[in-house]
């Protein structure tokens, strides 16, 4: 029984020291992590290129007849 609680406390006390590390670091709590993630993943990137084709048209034929 004693080793199941020293093995408690122990995980307890990496797991504490990983969120004071990183709220010491960052100067955020670790509690915002996952909505910061989920931002991240969630923004749309508008610079993408499609990989399709792209046909231009000659201008010129647009023009009416009596233009050209």
């Amino acid at each position: 029984m004693i080793r199941l609680l020293k093995k408690f406390a122990l995980y307890a006390i990496v797991i504490l020291g990983v969120a004071y590390g990183y709220q010491l670091i960052t100067g955020k709590s670790i509690a915002t992590l996952p909505r910061e993630i989920v931002d991240k993943l969630q923004q749309k990137d508008t610079a993408t290129e499609s990989a399709n084709p792209n046909y231009y048209r000659d201008p010129a034929k647009d023009l009416p007849k009596d233009l050209q």
